[in-house]
């Protein structure tokens, strides 16, 4: 009896992986090229919204002391971003995160937005540029020094 029960059971699972594979061949388009040339349009739009915004952070490794000017630079597909939905600089000193102060950034030019941050003493530094744009939200960190001159 417990024979039967196990090829049943054998025979059952086969069966259902056969039909598996057959459903998922049917869904596969008979010639690859014929798909890609009807939809080459909506493949490079898919593309493009796949494609991460990138900021480079404009901060020297080491600035002066009082106000500085941040900066950073958002691009998408190596194009500059003009109108990003929000640039927010978060600055603290290293080891102090907790306190960290955030800074609205505006648009300059050709994807560079930049804000002025006052700082009070040396250290070491750390900041994170919180970019949103094309619906994505990015946010590099950047580590510098602030010295007196």
């Amino acid at each position: 009896m417990k024979k039967i029960i196990w090829i049943c059971l054998i025979g059952f699972i086969t069966l259902l992986v056969a039909c598996n594979e057959q459903k998922s061949n049917e869904n596969k388009p008979d010639n690859e090229n014929s798909s890609h040339e009807t939809n080459n349009d909506e493949d490079h739009n898919e593309d493009i919204s796949l494609v991460p915004v990138k900021v480079e952070i404009l901060v020297d490794e080491e600035i002066e002391l009082g106000e500085e000017t941040l900066q950073a630079r958002v691009l998408h597909d190596d194009e500059p971003i003009t109108e990003a939905d929000e640039v927010i600089f978060e600055v603290w000193e290293t080891g102090h995160e907790d306190e960290s102060e955030m800074v609205e950034a505006s648009h300059t030019k050709d994807g560079i937005y930049e804000a002025s941050y006052p700082f009070e003493k040396e250290g070491t530094y750390e900041m994170y540029a919180h970019v949103t744009a094309n619906s994505q939200h990015v946010m590099p960190k950047h580590e510098f020094e602030v010295i007196e001159k």
